[in-house]
């Protein structure tokens, strides 16, 4: 699909006096995986606490696709929306199986009346084993989620947002403390999502940005600092002063 799916202007955000966002504009498009990376203190979560409704801007305004502000909305509200948020920590059931954690979640997307009263079908499984094979794990269905690898828990919780049917997800630094295959395994489930839904990654590998990466935001002091490919970010002299380093190749 064609366009825009979000759109900020002129965001600002102010901590104790202390602008951790000031005046940043930035857009996100249909089925796009959009890369934000940037030294520490940048304002990168800030911008996706922004976006989720748990931080309120001081000045600015959220668009959600054509014409919804976000300002007023609750955190729930924007997820009703089509909004998902991942934090960097894993939230997922230990004492659930696999399959159990990604029912809750679709269960919750369905309402409160849904979840007390509707009746597990058919196709509720097949939507929720369909989801288990986009993350790889529909051969753990039936596993206690507690006992899977740091990696495996981190792509339930991912499940458990698809179960929510966003348009746009928002995953905060997804690949920390994975292994080197799970990291690669990470980068072709997200551009395996980003064909029907946006995604918008906080990240700090450099190495996961450079393979998986078409379109990078970089943040520095609160706002952009350059935008574009990755090898235009890569080369551009202000990005590598602020954070790539001189020694980046």
């Amino acid at each position: 699909m064609a366009g825009t799916i979000i759109y900020l202007e002129g965001i600002t955000v102010s901590f104790n006096g202390f602008k951790a966002i000031n005046g940043l504009s930035l857009y996100v498009d249909y089925d796009e995986l959009r890369f934000l990376i940037g030294p520490n203190g940048a304002g990168k979560t800030t911008l996706l606490d922004v976006i989720c409704g748990r931080v309120k801007p001081a000045k600015g305004r959220v668009i959600f696709k054509e014409d919804i502000d976000i300002y007023e909305k609750q955190e729930h509200e924007i997820v009703r929306l089509g909004i998902s948020r991942k934090f960097q920590t894993p939230a997922v059931f230990a004492s659930l199986t696999v399959f159990e954690n990604i029912e809750l979640s679709l269960r919750q997307n369905r309402g409160v009346f849904a979840s007390l009263f509707a009746k597990f079908t058919s196709e509720d499984e097949d939507i929720i084993y369909s989801h288990l094979e986009t993350i790889g794990l529909d051969q753990k269905a039936r596993v206690k989620a507690g006992s899977l690898a740091h990696g495996e828990k981190q792509w339930l919780e991912i499940g458990m947002l698809l179960a929510q049917d966003p348009e746009l997800l928002l995953l905060d630094e997804p690949v920390a403390g994975m292994t080197k295959k799970e990291t690669e395994k990470t980068g072709e489930l997200f551009q395996a999502i980003a064909k029907s839904r946006s995604v918008l990654v906080v990240e700090h590998d450099m190495e996961f940005v450079r393979n998986f990466a078409k379109r990078v935001t970089v943040m520095n002091e609160g706002n952009i600092l350059c935008e574009g490919t990755m090898e235009r970010i890569q080369n551009d002299p202000k990005v590598i002063e602020a954070y790539l380093g001189r020694g980046w190749k």
